[in-house]
């Protein structure tokens, strides 16, 4: 099966949560998960390795053995909620579940690096990313809503501060889609259209009642004369003036 959107990686996840038991975990255990992942014949085994024997990676999958290899450390800090090694263990076991077949290191040194710039290598880690993602931080157990913070996914799931970023985009996506609400459009944007409407202009590209609700930031003016064509639309620039008027736009010089 071919993996492009969020939403495939979300049914993976849940088919994973639920077919192992441990769906109704919303902080999961990972090590629980790496051992049912053996049981149930995704993965040959699993096996700690002594940091001093595995100094290239802290956990990699082998594909053609279908063995994870995870540091001692990584395996000790997982047991006891350190936040990267959950992620690390459970990367290994997303390319399993993804049916990746070269084998993938999970680590920030030497070998690693070089790897990252090969293309399939880059997709092959950036879908055991999303996998990991979805199977620690299920969409359909975080309580989601657009006013959810990456904070709240930090102590719900136990997620770093840079996944639960990542995955609180991913997550307002999915809603959005859900509930068929549109893409906020960027503030420069919105602001755009906003001038051109102040200016007369009639605004085409959104329906009227969907500008109207946006939050526009409207302008203040400092009530100063603009000294090109004489308007009082003169708005503060950091230490500059600018006539916020389409058809002018003079900018004052520095303070």
């Amino acid at each position: 099966m071919t993996y492009e959107f969020d939403e495939d990686f979300e049914r993976l996840a849940t088919t994973l949560r639920v077919g192992l038991g441990v769906d109704d975990q919303v902080n999961l255990d990972v090590i629980e998960f790496v051992r049912r992942m053996k049981r149930q014949g995704y993965i040959a085994d699993y096996v700690r390795v002594p940091d001093v024997a595995m100094l290239d990676a802290e956990a990699k999958f082998k594909p053609d053995e279908r063995k994870i290899y995870i540091r001692e450390s990584v395996w000790t800090a997982a047991e006891k909620g350190v936040d990267r090694s959950r992620f690390t263990i459970i990367h290994e076991c997303a390319h399993a579940a993804l049916d990746h077949q070269f084998e993938r290191k999970r680590s920030l040194f030497g070998e690693a690096i070089a790897e990252m710039m090969v293309a399939s290598i880059r997709r092959d880690e950036k879908q055991a990313n999303k996998l990991a993602a979805c199977i620690i931080a299920p969409f359909h157990r975080s309580d989601f809503s657009l006013t959810t913070t990456a904070g709240q996914l930090m102590e719900r799931f136990g997620l770093s501060s840079p996944a639960a970023s990542i995955r609180i985009e991913e997550m307002a996506g999915i809603f959005r889609r859900l509930n068929k609400l549109p893409r906020p459009l960027p503030p420069g944007v919105v602001d755009f259209l906003a001038a051109r409407r102040r200016d007369g202009h009639t605004v085409t590209s959104l329906p009227s009642a969907e500008l109207a609700a946006m939050q526009v930031r409207q302008p203040v003016y400092t009530g100063d004369a603009c000294p090109v064509c004489g308007g009082f639309k003169m708005i503060r620039v950091g230490t500059m003036m600018k006539c916020d008027l389409a058809s002018c736009g003079a900018v004052t010089g520095d303070d």
